[in-house]
């Protein structure tokens, strides 16, 4: 650095108020996203750093304002997105506001999402994006509690508070299990080779096509089987949790929403995988 020149005046750049006094208190929503694939559970991440997208809560917004444009920038269809969202409780981290000198500490409210099913497509070019708390991709929630992918310290709290909250929602309350499966029209299958992944080979010379010729998928026709039940009770489970799964059956059939047809169906997911079909039943919500 040169030295200043004695004597010399040096003109100071006047700064906003907000600039020129960082807050020491910053809210901010924490979304952690998560979505069934495979018959496993999955969670959107921030690739680099760690941790799940945040948005900063501004004074003209509420914290489910935040969360909702969270979503809405994250993924494809954010309006009918959210199957269910829980409130994971605060957390306090540091933030530094992008693209400003402003930072403090941060208080979070992490909320909890569980996509509802075939929604967990990500935004054409995500993964570019230019601000860092956007640019996430999928991890598998079983690799990264088998310690196979590596989290940066700051996020394992959150994680394991977003986990324990939803899997402590579905045990209260399996049928959200059934109310997943009714919306559902195939199992989504989870792979590395992503259509919005636009840096695998032979991807970058490729248009991203407009999101106004981009399709929703269509929901499911409402109906079930029991084995698609317990697999998907499962996928939100470490594979060495003991489940019983007759008592998991009964409370399924203790559903007043179930009706059951005189029709069986395949596991959607695992047609070519199971030799049987299983009972079909239609799920009501209107009941």
């Amino acid at each position: 650095m040169n030295s200043p020149v004695s004597g010399s005046k040096t003109t100071i750049a006047a700064q906003p108020p907000r600039d020129a006094t960082p807050r020491r208190l910053i809210v901010t929503a924490g979304v952690v996203i998560f979505a069934i694939r495979d018959w496993s559970l999955w969670v959107l991440l921030r690739d680099s750093p760690w941790g799940p997208p945040m948005r900063l809560v501004l004074g003209s917004e509420s914290v489910t304002d935040a969360v909702d444009r969270t979503i809405e920038a994250v993924l494809m269809w954010p309006n009918e997105a959210a199957l269910f969202q829980l409130k994971a409780g605060w957390q306090e981290q540091q933030v530094y506001v992008w693209g400003s000198t402003e930072q403090g500490t941060s208080v979070s409210l992490i909320h909890s999402v569980l996509l509802r099913a075939n929604r967990d497509e990500l935004r054409p070019n995500l993964h570019t994006h230019p601000v860092p708390s956007l640019r996430v991709g999928w991890k598998s929630v079983e690799k990264i509690e088998t310690g196979q992918h590596e989290l940066d310290a700051e996020i394992h709290s959150v994680l394991e508070t977003a986990l324990h909250t939803l899997r402590s929602h579905i045990q209260r309350n399996p049928e959200i299990v059934l109310g997943f499966l009714s919306d559902m029209g195939s199992m989504s299958q989870a792979s590395g080779d992503e259509w919005w992944n636009l840096s695998l080979p032979g991807r970058s010379s490729k248009d991203t096509r407009p999101i106004s010729i981009v399709r929703e998928p269509s929901a499911g026709d409402g109906i079930l089987t029991l084995a698609e039940a317990a697999l998907l009770y499962r996928a939100f489970f470490p594979p060495d949790e003991q489940i019983d799964l007759s008592n998991l059956r009964r409370r399924f059939l203790s559903s007043k929403h179930l009706e059951p047809l005189n029709e069986e169906r395949p596991v959607r997911g695992k047609e070519l995988d199971w030799r049987r079909v299983s009972k079909a039943y239609r799920y009501h919500t209107n009941q």
